[in-house]
């Protein structure tokens, strides 16, 4: 699927993504830490379309008849992908709400299954967990031509954006992203466990690979919480309570691709098998995890099983928890699932789990 390197038209999108990662790298128009994943992609649109340096480097596509304009998604004159199908010459960043894989298969008919594709599905009311169909996600996970990822701020939209355009169009490896964003912001002022304080180099690359720890390293940490989308916060304000209420510090890591986490995994596990003199590979998910035996809770906004992808490679006692399961995924109920985990592990006694339930009056 390469095409030559002197190819011009993979040229062009090479030197129109250096120029899209350079107006990424300065300092944003808005402060990402604060606004909700689905503003800052429309204000980084915005910008790769008018600003100095990238003015026209990136080719923006709606794929919605009906816009909002109370924001800034609503920044470009693009209403078709027709045009794409006759060339190559710049990164794709297509806008778009399918609720349904039906809906969605148009949009990689029309984007030719290449670019980065996002969707705002999660922003309308819908009887669906985050405004899709639940084939919806199962089938992005198995598409190993699509790296899903479903980010949790606006500095996680910004570090994806970026890794996606040097994957896509520097390297010029084939395939796809996926985002799904949100419309909820996040809190300036939180404390220790916000999601709001802005992404270091570190943390920036260790996101567009899956994962990155949040919070401080608390001393002792008996419990991990891994959120992903809307789900962080969740997990934010369960490891909150669980040290209010509890005296037990949690980290909390924000995953904003568990398939990619999964996918890195079985790839090194494989690529060991192959290769049994080698020093053997570490994979991502294995390298922010593997310190502690720890109880692991996942959460995601999907059904369970998205998260459930990382089990297999995690140490200790591993819970996925997802839309599907018959737990809600509110705080009160992470924390009760967190203390069952300890409990059953032999670290706490049972009846903390009992008084739990009273206490958040969830019985």
């Amino acid at each position: 699927m390469h095409s030559s390197p002197s190819s011009p038209p993979l040229d062009a999108a090479r030197d129109a993504a250096q120029a899209c990662l350079a107006a990424l790298a300065a300092a944003p128009a808005l402060p990402l830490r604060q606004v909700s994943p689905r503003r800052a992609l429309g204000a980084m649109a915005g910008s790769l379309q008018t600003g100095p340096g990238a003015a026209n480097a990136i080719r923006v596509v709606r794929a919605e008849v009906t816009h909002r304009h109370d924001d800034a998604w609503n920044v470009t004159a693009s209403a078709s992908a027709w045009p794409l199908r006759y060339g190559a010459e710049k990164p794709l960043l297509y806008l778009c709400r399918p609720a349904s894989l039906q809906a969605l298969s148009g949009v990689l008919v029309d984007a030719r299954e290449r670019g980065i594709v996002c969707s705002d599905a999660e922003t309308q009311s819908s009887r669906w967990p985050k405004g899709v169909q639940p084939a919806l996600p199962a089938w992005l996970a198995a598409q190993h031509n699509c790296m899903p990822f479903d980010p949790a701020t606006g500095e996680e939209v910004r570090a994806i954006l970026r890794a996606a355009l040097e994957t896509l169009y520097v390297e010029q490896q084939p395939g796809y992203y996926y985002l799904a964003i949100h419309d909820e912001g996040a809190d300036a002022d939180a404390d220790e466990y916000a999601v709001a304080a802005p992404l270091s180099p570190a943390d920036a690359a260790a996101a567009s690979l899956g994962m990155y720890r949040v919070s401080p390293d608390p001393a002792p940490c008996r419990v991990r919480l891994c959120g992903a989308g809307t789900m962080l916060a969740v997990v934010a304000d369960a490891a909150r309570l669980l040290k209010e209420d509890w005296d037990i510090g949690a980290q909390v890591w924000s995953c904003p691709s568990y398939t990619r986490l999964a996918r890195d995994a079985q790839a090194a596990e494989q690529w060991n098998l192959r290769h049994p003199r080698a020093i053997p590979r570490l994979a991502h998910v294995r390298r922010c995890l593997d310190d502690s035996a720890a109880p692991v809770i996942a959460v995601t906004g999907y059904g369970q099983h998205i998260a459930g992808q990382i089990g297999g490679y995690v140490r200790g006692r591993f819970i996925a928890v997802g839309a599907d399961t018959r737990m809600e995924t509110s705080a009160p109920w992470l924390v009760v699932t967190a203390l069952k985990a300890l409990a059953d592990d032999g670290a706490l006694p049972m009846q903390f789990v009992e008084y739990a339930l009273r206490r958040y009056a969830l019985v």
